[in-house]
């Protein structure tokens, strides 16, 4: 079945803050004014999901960008991606992007922050009476996500010092500049947002009731389609992985299986998310069908940069790639990577011009055929942690553990964990290097790997040149810029 387009790439440009400038006369416009009626807030809520989007953010730098680099999983290309890689923060190219990524993601929170204070305090009248609920569910969803991007980044691991103090947690618009806070106390906060958000919607979420058909033109908002949006599930799913950071096992394993529960209430033909079996996603080779949430990217734009990074001349997968993927039937081995030259392997079809989300329909009734997506969180991701923390638990049995990984290997194709499971000497232990090979598998260019090193405070990793590094929580930890994050001066 045809799904509905939803292109939240089109729409607002221009940012939150801007559009209470300057009017023709030279005076400014009331943001009461503006916020006038439901469309104004969905328009507000549209631009912020647009600006994760920015190269400085998802649209290159946490993602295909400086993040991945610092994985290990390319071989650099350029100063930049060089610097990255041999987590060299004092080079000023690498600290001028990292200055940048801080500012925009304060910048995108103090859009989220305006827009709470507006929404929870208007008089607007809703058309429907559950949106102003789901709206104000997505600011706070948004508003915990960015925080505790920042929090990985900025903060050392949980593991290292729980007690860290540096970032602070913005929760007004305006001068007010919150104190900075311990990592213990910043992810209390984050955890706080993502359970309001939760409440908002629990049981208004377009998602419980799967597809629904109608159309839309391009740049607006068909609500329905939820993936393009911090939905119920991808709440959880991001609590999933918080819970997961600061090792409270029981509430990680039992908020990603809550995700799955999608699959179970929705029959597949109207699902947002699934597994994707091998050729089913055609072009789709970003698997967009298993994004929880995934930000929306312009044609030209992000698989263009893409293509720049990791195509020909860009790039080259590094040594490490040999023996993750030993077996040719995984789709991801044969799908997105151009293994043509053994010697010299590019990821050139991930994210680039060739993959494309197919299957979504346009007012006109035609197939709309849109760039691929920017994963923010995945169905896969739910499995390896719901794998990984009824593991560390230690009271369930390797088949209990293995589930939901041995449904993702299927997906892909591969039977390796399915197959250790006949041996009764597998134990639940073994499971975890499972885990570890397919973060490093399935986060291929998404700037996952990174983080996953970084929780576990690993102490050496394997470095793209084919040696091991030794790691320091110095190596690991982003240094805070000196630059104010007032919502004023953002």
């Amino acid at each position: 079945m045809k799904k509905i387009c939803m292109l939240l790439a089109c729409a607002v440009t221009v940012s939150c803050n801007d559009w209470f400038g300057i009017t023709p006369d030279g005076s400014s416009v009331p943001e009461d004014r503006f916020f006038r009626n439901e469309n104004a807030y969905l328009n507000a809520l549209t631009d912020i999901y647009t600006q994760l989007r920015a190269e400085s953010l998802y649209g290159r730098t946490l993602s295909v960008g400086e993040v991945e680099f610092m994985g290990q999983n390319f071989r650099p290309a350029d100063a930049l991606q060089t610097a990255a890689a041999s987590l060299d923060y004092a080079d000023a190219t690498f600290a001028g992007a990292i200055e940048q990524t801080y500012v925009d993601m304060y910048r995108a929170i103090s859009a989220c922050n305006n827009l709470i204070e507006h929404i929870e305090n208007t008089r607007v009248v809703f058309n429907d009476k559950d949106r102003k609920h789901i709206i104000t569910g997505e600011l706070y969803g948004l508003r915990a996500a960015l925080h505790f991007e920042l929090l990985r980044l900025f903060h050392p691991a949980w593991t290292v010092d729980p007690d860290f103090v540096g970032l602070r947690y913005m929760t007004h618009f305006g001068m007010t500049v919150s104190e900075p806070l311990s990592t213990r106390l910043f992810v209390e906060r984050v955890l706080a947002d993502l359970d309001r958000a939760a409440e908002e919607l629990k049981d208004r979420d377009p998602i419980f009731e799967g597809y629904s058909l109608s159309s839309v033109l391009p740049g607006e908002i068909d609500s329905r389609l939820r993936t393009f949006c911090m939905n119920y599930y991808a709440v959880r799913g991001m609590r999933a992985r918080v819970c997961l950071y600061m090792g409270d096992y029981i509430q990680a394993a039992a908020c990603a299986e809550e995700v799955f529960e999608h699959l179970t209430l929705v029959d597949k033909t109207y699902r947002l998310f699934y597994f994707c079996a091998p050729g089913e996603y055609g072009d789709d080779y970003s698997f967009s069908r298993e994004h929880l949430f995934g930000v929306s990217t312009l044609p030209g734009g992000f698989d263009e940069l893409t293509d720049k990074l990791y195509g020909e001349g860009g790039a080259e997968v590094t040594a490490h790639y040999a023996g993750l993927f030993t077996d040719s039937r995984d789709t991801r081995y044969r799908d997105w990577f151009d293994n043509s030259q053994p010697d010299r392997v590019l990821m050139s079809r991930k994210f680039g011009p060739q993959s494309v989300l197919s299957g979504y329909t346009s007012t006109g009734g035609s197939e709309q055929v849109l760039p691929c997506r920017i994963p923010f969180i995945k169905l896969g991701e739910m499995a390896l942690i719901r794998t990984e923390a009824l593991v560390r638990q230690g009271d369930a049995d390797a088949a209990t553990a293995a589930a939901r990984l041995v449904e993702m290997q299927q997906a892909r194709d591969v039977t390796e964990v399915a197959d250790r499971l006949a041996d009764p000497a597998f134990t639940p232990e073994q499971l975890l290097e499972y885990v570890e090979l397919e973060y490093r598998r399935d986060f291929f260019g998404e700037g996952q790997l990174f983080h996953y090193y970084k929780r576990l405070n690993r102490t050496s990793i394997p470095q793209y040149d084919g040696t091991e590094r030794a790691m320091t929580a110095d190596d690991y930890t982003w240094p805070i810029p000196a630059v104010s994050v007032q919502a004023n001066q953002l």
